[in-house]
């Protein structure tokens, strides 16, 4: 038996985090992790996406040119060059992630570790007894529909999708979240026609107002159509690839069959029965200081089955660490400033709530909108489509969510972000400096117009 104050388990970003935490407090750490370290964001998902939709977002720009004079012809592209810059780029982050990992004060085993009882986790045959806490930072795995005939087709997943070095001639995509609509705008840009079906509309939780103009911009999109809403029933291979049935009978076809229909935390074997952790719906029950049924065991990132998000998993990670070892909760992930970002072109970006979540939780809001096309920056920049919104409490003014959909939403964000956290006002945003013409000095309009309606 091995005695350690602090156990991790998984070396993605949110065990990193806790055993960095735990370490720089001078605590006894172990972290397990099987395969390859890094974690999803590095390894699987942010960065190489990104990267993939800057080269593909770059081609469009330049092949479908809304500005007046302004045309390319003979674009060329390269879809195996395309991948080679994504595998370098995530090389390049890798090495960093690990150079840090090696500089963390920590110990580390290439292993999956399983809890064997309330304060004790088996790994390699070895037992290793957690004396102040365990971190559940596992990470999550792909999440299949359940379909007829799912188990005797072949498909990709967003990891195989980042595993091509051929552009696909057409594909199918399964699902509208934020990975089914980058993986399928990254292929149709990259010219594979592409049919992306849902059983939901996008962007389900909201306003109507960005859902309209991310339906207009993707209806625009040159080799792509949605399917929406419209559940798949059932799929079969053909002689050259796949066919999808949708529930009113219709047929797609395609040479590839992309699933993006979510992920799930990853607690298979991990004996959660036996360390006294209770699930619900695929995740672990716990609050905002993460601590599970087991007082002594605690959850961060993925493996929460909640926000996969990559800054949340940071701070999950470390709130947990410092939980366990000052065996309290006096620390607490905020809840209030969660954001969410699709990097789509337009990109869309949330903070906060909407004002259907606001008026549900009880408040009086005002909700002021702005269209892009309407704006000065943006019409200097042809921008066609996206929308923002800000929300604001009645009675005080204050700034209580944001939805952006358009030019770096991703970005813009942090505007509000930073507002929110101080609970700033639209009266306070008047009063702030701003430039034009800029994309940013719409929130300008936007609090002008809440305060004008907050009193008439």
């Amino acid at each position: 038996m091995k005695n350690y104050d602090i156990v991790v388990l998984g070396g993605g970003t949110a065990g990193t985090a806790a055993a960095k935490a735990a370490a720089e407090k001078g605590a006894s750490v172990v972290m397990f992790n099987d395969g390859e370290l890094g974690g999803l964001c590095i390894l699987r998902g942010c960065m190489p996406t990104k990267t993939m939709l800057h080269a593909a977002h770059l081609v469009h720009e330049a092949k479908h040119s809304k500005t007046p004079g302004v045309s390319a012809e003979g674009v060329d592209i390269d879809f195996g060059a395309v991948m080679e810059n994504k595998d370098a780029k995530v090389a390049r982050f890798k090495a960093a992630k690990l150079r840090g990992i090696e500089a963390g004060g920590y110990e580390v085993v290439d292993a999956r570790a399983r809890f064997v009882g309330p304060d004790t986790v088996e790994a390699d045959g070895e037992l290793y007894k957690f004396e102040r806490g365990a971190v559940i930072a596992t990470g999550s795995v792909v999440s299949l529909p359940p379909i007829e005939g799912m188990e005797s087709v072949p498909y990709l997943d967003s990891d195989g999708v980042m595993a091509l070095t051929e552009r696909p001639g057409s594909c199918i995509v399964l699902g509208t979240g934020a990975i089914g609509l980058e993986l399928g705008q990254f292929l149709s840009r990259m010219e594979a026609e592409v049919t992306v079906i849902s059983r939901r509309k996008i962007f389900t939780d909201v306003d109507p107002l960005v859902v309209d103009e991310m339906e207009q911009a993707l209806l625009a999109e040159p080799n792509l159509r949605l399917i929406q809403p419209l559940a798949p029933v059932a799929v079969a291979k053909t002689d050259t690839g796949v066919r999808v049935t949708t529930e009113d009978g219709e047929h797609y076809e395609a040479d590839v069959l992309v699933v993006a229909t979510g992920r799930r935390a990853a607690h298979d074997g991990l004996g959660l029965e036996e360390a006294g952790v209770e699930t619900e719906r695929g995740r672990v029950v716990c609050g905002t200081d993460m601590r599970s049924s087991n007082p002594k065991i605690f959850a961060a990132g993925d493996a929460t089955g909640d926000l996969l998000l990559l800054h949340v998993a940071n701070w999950e990670g470390r709130i947990a660490t410092l939980n366990a070892l000052e065996g309290a909760s006096n620390h607490r992930v905020e809840d209030r400033l969660h954001m969410a970002v699709v990097f789509t072109d337009p990109a869309m970006a949330t903070i906060g709530m909407t004002e259907k979540q606001a008026t549900e939780s009880g408040l009086e809001v005002v909700k002021a909108s702005a269209k892009w096309a309407e704006t000065g920056r943006a019409i200097t920049q042809d921008v066609q489509h996206g929308v923002c919104i800000l929300i604001a409490d009645k009675a005080t003014g204050e700034i209580v969510g944001s939805q952006i959909l358009g030019p770096r939403a991703d970005d813009l964000i942090h505007e509000i972000s930073t507002l929110m956290y101080f609970h700033g006002t639209a009266a306070q945003m008047l009063e702030m400096p701003w430039y034009h013409p800029t994309l940013s000095e719409v929130f300008m309009s936007l609090a002008r117009e809440i305060e004008s309606r907050r009193k008439p």
